[in-house]
C-alpha cells in the first residue's frame, strides 16, 4: 500500500492511499485507489485534485496499465473530481462483498 498525504504548517490537509496490484493477463500491474480523503473545512481548495494527479502520475511512471477506484453513487463532488480526471464509470462488472466483522451493515434483502 501507498499513502501520500497534503500537509501545510504540520497539519495534514487531505490523504489518498493506493495498492498496487498483479495484472496476470497483462504481465503487469494495476492500481487502485482505496481512500482519497480531505476534512470538510479543507475542501474546495484542490488538495484531492492534487492528490489524484499525484496517484496518476505515479501510476503512470509505473507503467501501471489501469488506475481504477469506486465510490457511492451519490457522492457527487466525488464522482465530477474523477470523470473530470478522465476516470469513467466500468458496465459489465458487479461489485461483491463478504461480510466478515460482526454488527457489519446488512442489506434488508439479506445480502451483505
Amino acid at each position: 500500500m501507498k499513502i501520500a498525504a497534503a500537509a501545510h504548517s504540520d497539519e495534514v490537509r487531505g490523504f489518498i492511499t493506493t495498492t498496487v496490484m498483479p495484472a496476470s493477463l497483462m504481465l503487469g500491474t494495476t492500481w487502485s485507489i482505496r481512500d482519497l480523503y480531505v476534512p470538510q473545512q479543507h475542501r474546495r481548495c484542490g488538495i484531492a485534485r492534487t492528490l489524484l494527479r499525484y496517484a496518476i502520475d505515479n501510476a503512470r511512471a509505473a507503467g501501471a496499465y489501469r488506475l481504477s477506484l469506486q465510490t457511492e453513487p451519490d457522492n457527487t463532488p466525488a464522482l465530477a473530481l474523477y470523470t473530470t480526471a478522465g476516470f469513467q464509470p466500468v458496465t459489465g462488472l458487479e461489485l461483491l462483498s463478504l461480510a466478515l466483522a460482526p454488527n457489519q451493515h446488512q442489506d434488508p434483502r439479506g445480502a451483505t
